[in-house]
């Protein structure tokens, strides 16, 4: 049996899903303002790998990951400041919808690189402003939420299990600790669900209230429950989602439904870099594109398969843009995994069963990836499929080379023989830009480029 850590109960517990063989998971899409980054990009793969662990083991999976395309403030905790989408849109002299509509699409082109399974629904928030009012008006009804001045609250005290996710008391909340002094609120902890919209603000909708636009932390509710229904299975995201995104997401959904929003919320640990956050706010981020410029998709895989999916992930202890600590070694193993596919039989071996058993505790990718190093030589071809699709992977093979390819070979080995590294380093860095992998063994250079995807 299954068991993953559960960020709502504090335990490693064991997973039951709602519907025999079905599985209904959730998890926080982007905010399509700008480039995603790495630090999103770790999220996004833990959660591909799940869903795969699911599917290859006969499950009937349902993903849906949102794209928040409206509502996203500029500071998560203080509903007075910018919609993300609306200051990008205004600092380029565009409109909300072209921002999002051209980051939407850079978002799903960044998970076919990475080869990540696409969601099978991927809901947008401005698609659901009508289902969005409907529920505010039950929760005002409810008498969980109140109205001023054409804002609408979600009033924390009125649920007694608020902060069961965080942590977080009430108290904690103080006006100018976290946030900013809102007047309109009953107490500073209480979030927006509605918010009157001012004569600059470029996307409004008509509701009872004025015409506004909705609070980011209610899109995910009545989009997850209209596509999974409540309580649905598993609630994803990053760890710096549960507070205050997910707590006030279960907040708004347990006022609304009287039970659990999921029953199970699954956080990815933060990637760092040089042991800080990776975060647009601190300028210290890799979007996936740039990393995916010197790097391919299995082997910033494989780095991150060297860490559990909970904890931290510190990618590099250097300086912004350079993630080699991390990835040089990753790339060895890499190379290991290749010799090892082509050396393989075709015959049947009981490994994914002890693979599957490993997962089965907490999802333990690096034991796995362990079990997978210290077993090569007797992995079969069929190991290596299961491998591949479990995670992601295309390995690659041997491939012959065009004559300019050959002659870049050849002149990187010279370079390397007269001691000039950094030439050598550049051409092999040109060369592993078009796919092509060196491994430098006792008998000569081995050349590498990658197979075709699987599935």
């Amino acid at each position: 049996m299954m068991k993953l850590y559960n960020s709502l109960t504090k335990t490693l517990e064991e997973f039951k899903p709602l519907k025999k063989r079905e599985v209904g998971i959730y998890v926080c899409g982007p905010t399509v303002y700008g480039p995603v980054h790495l630090g999103h990009g770790r999220t996004w793969i833990f959660f591909d790998w799940l869903r795969r662990y699911f599917e290859l083991n006969k499950f009937k999976v349902k993903f849906v990951q949102n794209i928040t395309d409206v509502g996203h403030l500029v500071d998560d905790a203080d509903d007075t400041t910018e919609d993300k989408i609306e200051k990008e849109a205004k600092a380029q002299g565009k409109t909300p919808q072209e921002i999002a509509k051209h980051w939407e699409g850079e978002y799903f082109r960044d998970l076919e690189s990475l080869n990540i399974l696409k969601p099978d629904f991927s809901p947008k928030a401005s698609a659901h402003i009508k289902e969005m009012v409907n529920f505010i008006k039950v929760l005002l009804d409810k008498g969980f939420a109140y109205e001023v001045s054409g804002n609408v609250y979600f009033d924390v005290g009125k649920l007694p299990s608020y902060g069961e996710l965080s942590g977080r008391s009430i108290q904690e909340e103080k006006p100018g600790k976290r946030v900013k002094t809102d007047t309109k609120k009953n107490t500073p902890a209480d979030f927006a669900l509605w918010l009157k919209a001012d004569a600059n603000h470029l996307q409004k909708w008509p509701s009872p209230w004025s015409e506004g636009y909705p609070g980011w932390h209610l899109e995910c509710s009545v989009m997850s429950v209209k596509f999974l229904g409540q309580p649905f299975d598993i609630h994803g995201g990053g760890i710096d989602n549960i507070f205050p995104h997910h707590e006030n997401e279960l907040a708004q959904s347990k006022a609304y439904f009287g039970k659990p929003l999921a029953n199970f919320f699954l956080h990815a640990g933060t990637l760092l870099v040089s042991g800080q956050k990776m975060a647009k706010s601190l300028n210290n981020y890799i979007t996936v594109k740039d990393a995916l410029k010197e790097n391919d998709a299995d082997t910033l895989k494989i780095a991150m398969m060297n860490n559990h999916w909970r904890s931290p992930f510190n990618l590099s202890a250097s300086t912004r843009g350079k993630i080699e600590d991390a990835i040089s070694e990753a790339e060895k193993v890499k190379v290991r995994l290749i010799r090892a596919k082509e050396d393989a039989q075709p015959i049947k071996t009981g490994f994914p069963t002890q693979i599957n058993q490993i997962l089965e505790n907490d999802f333990n990718v690096p034991r796995v990836l362990g079990l997978i190093l210290e077993n090569l030589s007797k992995l079969s071809r069929r190991d290596f499929e299961y491998i591949e699709d479990l995670f992601g992977l295309k390995l690659v093979g041997m491939v012959k080379l065009s004559n300019s390819q050959k002659k870049m070979i050849k002149a990187r080995n010279q370079a390397r023989e007269a001691g000039d590294y950094k030439k050598a380093d550049q051409i092999r860095k040109s060369l592993k830009n078009k796919g092509i992998i060196l491994e430098d063994t006792a008998s000569g250079t081995r050349v590498l480029t990658p197979g075709q995807p699987r599935g």
